[in-house]
């Protein structure tokens, strides 16, 4: 369980995913490599021992990249297990690699958002919720 958000490079910076053109095709993030180093560069320390699957753990807690095996990439999922620290980073990784963040809990754009930590907190209410029923 995590909050799960896309990154993809458009033709041009969309406001909402609903403009998004249904011919849009995703650009490329880049080569395997020029990924990797752009999220090792946002989020220092990221284990790609898996180089499909990076591993991200700090103090403000974990994020899994799944990049996956195709080179170049053509998209990049993360899944957020954290406070909104990591939010930051995110958006810094978007600008790095020159994409948009989707967050899939609604849709939207992060870079779009007035609160783009909000999905996040949404996750965590849930994730509360579900652990305080499993304990009582």
């Amino acid at each position: 369980m995590s909050w799960d958000v896309s990154l993809y490079k458009f033709t041009r910076r969309y406001k909402t995913t609903e403009e998004i053109a249904h011919d849009e095709q995703p650009l490329s993030l880049g080569s395997l490599s020029e990924v990797h180093a752009a999220v090792s560069e946002v989020f220092l320390g990221t284990d790609w021992s898996d180089p499909a699957w990076g591993i991200y753990d700090s103090e403000f807690g974990s994020i899994e990249f799944n990049v996956g095996k195709d080179d170049p990439v053509k998209s990049l999922g993360l899944h957020v297990r954290a406070s909104d620290a990591v939010v930051v980073g995110i958006l810094n990784l978007c600008e790095r690699i020159r994409c948009q963040a989707i967050d899939l809990t609604d849709g939207s754009f992060l870079d779009q958002s007035e609160l783009p930590a909000a999905g996040l907190g949404k996750w965590r209410e849930y994730r509360d919720q579900i652990i305080g029923k499993t304990k009582g």
